[in-house]
């Protein structure tokens, strides 16, 4: 029972921490060295943190559909979205740690993985927003260069791709009078 409560403390601490070191971020104007690696690692825990809810949207976007139907075939109202989690935990190269990301940001990314995972939206249109929050939330934090979300979409389009050059360029092989030969 005490090591119970010494964990849920340990991680309140650990989550209230992450949402201190976003807001530190986020207010330190000095271009400092120290200030510029802190903003590095905060947007690289934002990023992970912005990809996390993305996916969760996503898995959880057909439990929320089949919430959506079971009350519209019940004749209930419509259940509200689900809101993200406000903290996740990301994997350092030393340990686990927790994100904080603002709750208007979350939300939006969240919204996203789950019009996406219902093809409400293409999968460019997916990239395409998913980038313009990250571009928010890298203005939010002060670093010159924005971060790249949801680079496990943008991977996978680029494979797509290939994938599709490579039929096309073995079809036109085989079509072509050469290949007779």
């Amino acid at each position: 029972m005490a090591l119970s409560i010494l964990k849920k403390r340990a991680v309140k601490k650990a989550m209230e921490n992450a949402k201190a070191s976003y807001i530190k971020a986020a207010g330190m104007s000095n271009l400092t060295r120290e200030a510029r690696i802190f903003k590095a690692r905060i947007a690289g825990r934002s990023k992970a943190h912005l990809d996390k809810v993305f996916i969760e949207g996503a898995e959880q976007s057909e439990a929320f559909q089949e919430a959506c139907l079971a009350a519209l075939s019940d004749g209930r109202e419509r259940p509200a979205m689900p809101d993200p989690q406000p903290f996740q935990t990301v994997q350092s190269k030393t340990e686990t740690v927790y994100t904080y990301v603002p709750a208007e940001f979350s939300k939006e990314m969240y919204a996203l993985g789950s019009l996406y995972q219902a093809v409400s939206i293409s999968l460019n249109e997916a990239l395409k927003l998913a980038q313009e929050v990250a571009d928010r939330v890298s203005y939010d934090i002060g670093i010159e260069e924005p971060f790249v979300a949801v680079q496990f979409l943008r991977d996978e389009l680029e494979e797509s791709l290939s994938d599709t050059e490579e039929d096309e360029s073995a079809k036109t092989e085989a079509k072509s009078p050469d290949s007779n030969l």
